[in-house]
């Protein structure tokens, strides 16, 4: 893998096992997904060291893409 994606899996790596050790004693012993927001904030971060900036979507544009729940 290339190394912008390898350092975002060491980066969900890093942030999910400090979540483990500051929720020690209060998990269940299940598989337990990545929150989106956590996600979110490394794919942010790295646009960022990447001088990078992700477009807002218009009220138009949204509605296009919400406005649906199936595939084509």
């Amino acid at each position: 893998h290339p190394s912008e994606v390898m350092d975002m899996s060491f980066a969900n790596q890093l942030l999910s096992s400090i979540k483990l050790i500051q929720s020690k004693g209060s998990l269940s012993p299940v598989v337990y997904e990545i929150e989106r927001s956590q996600d979110q904030e490394i794919a942010r971060a790295k646009l960022e060291s990447m001088d990078i900036n992700i477009d807002i979507l218009t009220e138009e544009q949204n509605t296009y893409l919400t406005g649906f729940s199936e595939g084509t």
